[in-house]
Parts: structure tokens; C-alpha cells; sequence
């Protein structure tokens, strides 16, 4: 398979982009899983089923990995985190604004 020779000298002349290319990619749907929530907490204006422990431990797991990102000066680590943590506290926002409004 000519195909599957090249991707393996692909990789092994840039592993460097190979494993950025994977941290891009994990970043970007680890990070995106946030979004589904957030527009269903938007429409629905209910955060009930939503722990407020899961989202406290997540936020402060992400603020971990930020800064564990920045003193690896790792891009890809920061941009995923920032946005993590951003969507993260936007929930905890929802979750406690739509507790406050269904009172």
C-alpha cells in the first residue's frame, strides 16, 4: 500500500507536526464537547441534570492544564484549556442563572 508507506515516512520525518496535528484534533473535540450543553442549557434555560461538582472539578482541572500549558510555553495546551475553562465557567454562569430564574 503506497498510501500507507508515505504516511509512515510522513511521520517519521515530522513527528514533531504529526503529534501536533494529534493534539490539535484532541484538543479541538475535547474542548467542542462543551457546545452541545451550552446551546441546550441556552434553549431549554434548565441546568438541573448538570452536577455543579463535575463542572467545578473540570474547571479546575482545565485551569491546571492552562497553567501546566504555559510553563511548557505549549500553544496548543493553552488555546485548548482557555476555551475549556471559558465554557466551563459559562455553564457554571447558566447553571446558577437558571436555578435563580425557575425559583
Amino acid at each position: 500500500m503506497p498510501s500507507l508507506q508515505w504516511n509512515v515516512a510522513v511521520m517519521q520525518a515530522f513527528p514533531d507536526l504529526t503529534i501536533s496535528i494529534v493534539g490539535v484534533i484532541a484538543a479541538t473535540l475535547t474542548t467542542s464537547s462543551f457546545l452541545p450543553q451550552m446551546i441546550k442549557a441556552y434553549r431549554t434555560k434548565c441546568m438541573q441534570d448538570v452536577s455543579p461538582y463535575l463542572m467545578g472539578l473540570f474547571a479546575s482541572g482545565t485551569t491546571l492544564w492552562l497553567a501546566y500549558g504555559i510553563f511548557k510555553s505549549d500553544p496548543i495546551i493553552i488555546g485548548a484549556n482557555v476555551f475549556g475553562t471559558a465554557f466551563n465557567m459559562i455553564l457554571l454562569f447558566m447553571k446558577r442563572a437558571y436555578i435563580r430564574s425557575s425559583s
